[in-house]
């Protein structure tokens, strides 16, 4: 099994953050590598690297849709979970921080912030592993050379809270577990290619439900809709693609959103219309 995660709206003028995890089975996906790099040859020349920010690149827009429909002979899981930035503890208490290093120590720096995003992306991990994972399947991890995994000292830290988690959440035993960033990549991007996947989505569900949630036809009770007009083009095109319904590649898009003063729900988002 392999995992691919990246995450997006941490800038101030976002009101969400946005979790962005694809899973996949190599096994079944037998397809996916050779046509990973035929594509990587012809749309993408000087061994330029796929992300949303990066679209603005005339080479990489060109990639765009083909890079997805790449995507579509993956056996898997892409799953979307969007929280709202008020909830701001999810995970840990105010003491959580103080009594892991207390309890089992830290080898690397952290903030209480960092320390709950880092705890809250690997609970969803978990999850997920739980939920799909075979007994004794070999599992991967790649995640962004995000700020959870900025050095080894906090590479270190998430390991060990990825053993520990999965004892509490996975009854069966595993293979090996994995858990890497895009850093360790080999000079033809393979690596970086399949986390990309998230990292489009990802960006491209962050303007999604800021611009949603903006809208005067925002409503906490009706299922999510909205008009296209509304979004950049890479985010319309990444997002109405996620949406359309594929055999091979399963999705799913979760909103943890503020419900009024004192509570927050969970839903699943609409489609577009």
């Amino acid at each position: 099994m392999l995992i691919g995660s990246d995450y997006s709206g941490t800038h101030s003028k976002s009101r969400y953050i946005t979790y962005s995890f694809l899973v996949a089975d190599a096994d079944r996906s037998p397809d996916y590598p050779l046509k990973r790099r035929i594509l990587r040859e012809e749309y993408l020349p000087n061994n330029r690297r796929m992300s949303f920010k990066n679209l603005n690149d005339r080479y990489r827009r060109e990639a765009l849709q083909p890079f997805l429909q790449t995507a579509e002979l993956l056996m898997g899981l892409g799953v979307v979970i969007v929280v709202h930035k008020d909830l701001r503890r999810m995970t840990t208490g105010s003491n959580t921080l103080k009594v892991w290093k207390n309890l089992h120590g830290l080898q690397g720096k952290w903030t209480a912030y960092a320390f709950e995003d880092m705890v809250r992306i690997v609970h969803f991990l978990c999850l997920l592993i739980s939920d799909f994972s075979k007994p004794l399947q070999h599992i991967t991890w790649m995640t962004d050379q995000d700020e959870i995994v900025a050095n080894d000292g906090r590479l270190t830290d998430v390991l060990n809270l990825v053993a520990r988690m999965t004892g509490l959440y996975i009854k069966h035993p595993l293979g090996e577990l994995a858990v890497n960033s895009t850093e360790i990549d080999t000079s033809d991007r393979r690596f970086e290619d399949f986390v990309a996947i998230p990292d489009l989505i990802a960006g491209a569900f962050s303007e999604v439900v800021n611009v949603w949630s903006t809208q005067d036809e925002w409503n906490k009770d009706k299922e999510l809709s909205l008009d296209p007009k509304y979004l950049s083009e890479k985010s319309n095109v990444i997002s109405t693609w996620f949406c359309q319904e594929n055999q091979n590649l399963k999705r799913s898009i979760i909103l943890i959103d503020r419900y009024d003063s004192n509570s927050f729900k969970v839903r699943q988002m609409g489609v577009f219309k």
